[in-house]
């Protein structure tokens, strides 16, 4: 609720600051990244949902528990709760980068004729929050119950990587000064500059 009230009061906000962007309808026949670049960002988000389709069965039925326990690394108490503030942190980071992109879809669509280009919230510094909101999820979900499946995202981080690229060069050919500003002062995954982003 909080989410769909926020959307519907931040929109108007949002129009305000916005930079409205123009395509050509005939620009773009194929959405951005590689067949493999896509697959590797759906894996990573899967692994993220089974792990927490896992926790929600362990909750409701004892019967799961007895095959959780093979996918179970026992963690000391610290990593756990360390496992539980990344969690919140990305999460929320998450959470922002959705209600400040009224583009943002799940899966990717091709914008309109006339789009926004999301430069608020967490995509004030960050350019893509969602796709790191989706890699740390697999650190921190480890961390937070020790189930170890939830690595196996780490596989997925170099399609995340080639996928912002692709979406990056779009977005530079559809917008080359506007996108081209955005990039100068924003970085790709986290909100602090480590090395050439």
């Amino acid at each position: 609720m909080l989410y769909g009230f926020h959307r519907f009061q931040g929109k108007n906000r949002l129009l305000n600051q916005a930079i409205f962007i123009s395509r050509p309808l005939s620009h773009l026949v194929t959405p951005p990244g590689s067949l493999l670049s896509k697959l590797g960002v759906l894996f990573v988000f899967m692994v993220n949902i089974i792990t927490i389709l896992l926790l929600a069965l362990d909750s409701l039925t004892a019967s799961v528990n007895q095959y959780l326990v093979l996918l179970i690394v026992n963690l000391p108490l610290w990593v756990n709760i360390a496992g539980y503030v990344l969690f919140l942190i990305s999460t929320l980071w998450g959470f922002s980068a959705v209600i400040f992109n009224p583009n943002y879809t799940p899966l990717y669509k091709f914008p309109p004729e006339k789009f926004i280009l999301a430069t608020q919230g967490a995509y004030k510094t960050t350019r893509h929050p969602r796709y790191a909101t989706e890699a740390l999820l697999n650190i921190s979900l480890f961390l937070l119950t020790g189930i170890w499946l939830s690595l196996l995202g780490l596989i997925g981080w170099l399609a995340i990587y080639h996928q912002a690229k692709a979406e990056e060069d779009y977005l530079r050919t559809l917008a080359p000064v506007e996108y081209g500003e955005y990039l100068q002062r924003t970085t790709m995954f986290l909100p602090v500059r480590i090395g050439k982003q």
